[in-house]
């Protein structure tokens, strides 16, 4: 699974509640939702679940491929 340069900044933005960051930053930050995903297999072309270990926000899927992180309604 592919992790989108979009998801890697809502994850610093959302997630980390970053404001200011760098490339490097959103890079480092997809191969970390990369790795932390690399046991999830999808089996639907569009598919939202649970990010592991932060279960208050979903990771939305799209042909393999993590498009964004989105918060999770209470």
């Amino acid at each position: 699974m592919q992790t989108s340069f979009h998801a890697g900044e809502r994850f610093l933005q959302r997630v980390m509640s970053k404001t200011a960051y760098t490339n490097e930053d959103v890079f480092f930050a997809m191969r970390y939702i990369d790795k932390l995903l690399s046991d999830v297999v999808v089996n639907s072309t569009t598919k939202h679940f649970v990010l592991p270990g932060f279960e208050q926000y979903k990771a939305v899927c799209i042909q393999n491929r993590i498009v964004t992180i989105i918060p999770k309604a209470a």
